[in-house]
Parts: C-alpha cells; structure tokens; sequence
C-alpha cells in the first residue's frame, strides 16, 4: 500500500500553507526527534590571529687616537665603543559573527512531511483501494477540490437572526391583513399589542431552533469539506477543519482551487454513508423515537392557545 520506491531529492516547488494545527505538529516532531521542540537558536563563531616580528643584536669596538688636551698639552687616548639593538612588534586580528535562527510553524511541518516521506510512514490515497488499505491512525496524503457540505452553506446563509427576521415578518403580515377596520382607536390598539406578542413569541422560539441545529452540526467551532477523489468508482474523503487552526481569516478559501491534505486518519471508509449519520443528535436517536418527538411537538403546536384578532 505504501509507497517503497526510491525517491530522489529534487526539489519541489514550494508550497502555501492555509490550514495547520501547530500543536499536532510540534507533537508529532517531538516525538521524531526524540528530544523537546526547539523554537529558537544562536549561533556565534569567532576567528583571530596575531603577527609578531622582532629583532635583537649588539656592537662593540676598541680604537686609539692622539687629542690635544688643552692646558694640558697632547696625549694618547685608548676608546671603547658597545651598542646594542632590540625591537618587537605584535598586531592582532579577530572577527565575530552571529547568527539567530528561529524554526516556525511552516519549517516544522515540513520537517514531518519529510520524514514521513522517507520513513514510508506517509500513504498517498488516489484510488478506493488505496483508501480501503488505510487504518484509523495512519498519516495520509491527498490532492483533490472540495465541495461544501450542503447543510453548511445552507446553515451560513439561513442564520438564526435571518430567520428570526423572517418569522417576525410573515406574522405581522399575516395580522396586518386582517388589520380591522372598525372598533376605533381601541380596537386597533389591542391588534398591535396581540401582534407584537405572537411575533415576538415565534420569533425567539424560530430562532432558538435555528441555534440548535447550527450547534448540532457543529458549524461554530468546525467545517467539513468533501474532497471528491475519484468519480468511477466514487471516492470522497471529508475533511474535517477546526475554525481555530486556519492560517487565513477565511475558512471558505478551501473551495477555491485544488489543494493538498496532509492528515492523520480517523475513521475506515464507509460505504454509501448519508451525510446526516455525522450528525450527532440524529445518529444517536432511533427512528421510533425521533417519529415519536415529532409527533409530541406536532400536539403541543396544536394544542398551544391561539391569540386571534377581534
């Protein structure tokens, strides 16, 4: 399954990183190289030298000669001479330099896809068999575009304050048709008040299940994406991203484009897996019992007292 073949060392085009869960990474390094994650370091070198030339010697010589002295008529003198020479000179020279290294996030994601590369730790999945072969804990690596879960872009437009919105004003339209005519002041008055109750009252209550979904699918903290691998037979592998983690401030920049997944699997594949069993309310709730909620709610709606206008 893994990939044995021999790899060379051309280089590769560099690469762009949008997404990366730095605390993953420095984990899975640590534990390569055995030893606590490095974040910074110095390095200094110093050279010198030193130039000494010098020189020592000594002269002496002996002579006579004849002077005239004066008051004292002439003589002869005997003369000695010595001299002696000594010199040294010393220059030195040094040179220092320094120099700080600081290993970021991108470096240290490298350094893991390389030694998973060279280590055959690292499975390239490009085809349902190559999916198939792989286990919950094994490193992966693929290339493929995405596509967004349909509930999330539905979830991203259709946003608990919109909705809200919306059930506020189909039901002050609905009492605006049947705003009434006759009664006065009063009985007008009483339509208002009766109208901003009910709207108020479904709005909250149309709002408060919007913000349940949205949290059941998990859409304030993560996304998932689709990666269509292969078409025949279908392959699609999900994503899963957690909103804390994306290096860009847009989390939809995965839809952009064909991009490169280095990840650690975390569940086998699953065949013909609809997309609502990765919701957690629904996937831990029987169909009986879920018909059964429904219906409950269904009475209580019915049941519920009605404010109708004079």
């Amino acid at each position: 399954m893994t990939d044995t073949a021999p790899r060379d060392d051309a280089r590769t085009a560099p690469i762009a990183t949008i997404y990366q869960n730095s605390d993953q990474i420095a984990g899975v390094l640590q534990q390569i190289a055995r030893h606590p994650l490095l974040t910074e370091e110095s390095r200094e070198f110093t050279s010198g030298g030193d130039n000494k030339s010098g020189a020592d010697g000594a002269v002496s010589g002996k002579g006579t000669g004849k002077i005239a002295v004066p008051f004292a008529g002439g003589g002869e003198v005997g003369l000695e001479a010595r001299a002696s020479l000594s010199s040294s000179w010393t220059e030195s020279t040094g040179t220092a330099s320094r120099q700080q290294f600081v290993y970021s996030q991108a470096y240290n994601l490298h350094l893991v896809r390389q030694f998973l590369d060279q280590e055959n730790l690292l499975t390239r999945v490009a085809s349902v068999k190559h999916a198939e072969a792989v286990r919950p804990g094994a490193f992966v690596e693929y290339t493929t575009a995405f596509d967004p879960v349909e509930l999330t872009l539905a979830l991203d437009v259709i946003s608990p304050e919109l909705v809200e919105a919306v059930t506020r004003f189909t039901v002050k339209q609905d009492y605006l048709e049947r705003f009434p005519a006759e009664g006065g002041h009063e009985a007008r008055e009483e339509h208002a008040q009766r109208m901003g109750i009910a709207a108020d009252m479904k709005g909250e209550l149309a709002r408060a299940i919007a913000n349940a979904v949205k949290a059941d699918t998990r859409q304030e903290t993560t996304r998932e994406y689709y990666g269509r691998v292969t078409a025949t037979p279908a392959l699609t592998l999900i994503t899963i991203c957690d909103l804390a983690h994306f290096i860009v401030d847009d989390p939809d920049r995965l839809l952009d484009g064909t991009f490169t997944v280095l990840g650690k699997v975390i569940a086998p594949v699953e065949k013909d897996a609809p997309t609502f069993s990765r919701n957690k309310l629904l996937r831990n709730l029987a169909p009986a019992a879920l018909d059964s909620g429904i219906e409950e709610m269904r009475k209580l709606m019915s049941n519920a007292p009605k404010l109708s206008p004079r």
